[in-house]
């Protein structure tokens, strides 16, 4: 079974730059049938220190490539987007 790191990860992969919450959580729904609790705190929790992310986030550094552009709206970090 997929995560929801993965899952948001894909759908990233799969529609391109920016997103919004609601966006990954369409493309997780039609692509996995599943709906995820708490799509944007896991996506909040995946924005690195260094770009202003949280402390308190349990994600691993490996997944923490999100960069957060306005308020439920993401994209990878350019020198990240090669590295999932």
């Amino acid at each position: 079974m997929i995560t929801q790191i993965e899952a948001i990860l894909e759908a990233f992969k799969h529609l391109g730059v920016v997103q919004s919450k609601k966006e990954i959580d369409e493309w997780i729904q039609k692509n996995y049938q599943k709906d995820y609790k708490d799509t944007g705190t896991a996506m909040a929790d995946m924005v690195p220190v260094t770009h202003r992310g949280n402390n308190s986030s349990k994600v691993p550094s490996r997944f923490r490539i999100l960069l957060r552009i306005s308020r439920g709206c993401y994209c990878i970090i350019p020198e990240k987007n090669n590295s999932f």
